[in-house]
């Protein structure tokens, strides 16, 4: 800065002066739904552009699953990727209800993936109604009384 500048018009440049910005993660090839990320899917660099929901490259990925299509070289949003699913859609699996010391279990069809601890809709074959149900782990899920 020039001496020459009132301190306060320089105080006013250097808050005008850019910030470097920080590295995000960025796919390294395309990635699709249920892919299972590894090291060498993520390359960290500067965003292109701002957006709202970059992962910043400090934070690790490793193991976590691709939600949905990501082109190759695009940044990696906090939607694109999650826990990876203990229930797919369309599967079959185990559905427990539990009260007052019984216990009843039933087969399902899951409408939606859900990782662990997340609320499900489940597809009931033999009366045709859907609950909702909690996945407590792989196949298997738990409908919780109010």
């Amino acid at each position: 800065m020039s001496p020459s500048l009132p301190p306060l018009v320089a105080v006013l440049l250097l808050a005008a002066a850019p910030v470097a910005a920080r590295e995000v993660w960025h796919a390294a090839r395309s990635l699709a739904p249920g892919d299972i990320l590894t090291s060498q899917d993520l390359e960290a660099m500067a965003p292109r552009r701002p957006m709202p929901g970059l992962i910043e490259a400090e934070r690790n990925l490793v193991g976590l699953e691709v939600k949905r299509r990501v082109r190759g070289s695009a940044a990696l949003t906090e939607r694109d990727v999650g826990e990876p699913s203990a229930i797919r859609s369309t599967q079959m699996i185990r559905v427990f209800w539990k009260r007052a010391g019984v216990t009843l279990e039933m087969e399902g069809r899951a409408m939606e993936s859900g990782a662990l601890g997340e609320m499900i809709r489940v597809h009931n074959p033999r009366s045709g109604r859907t609950i909702r149900a909690l996945v407590v782990a792989d196949g298997t899920a738990e409908v919780r009384a109010p």
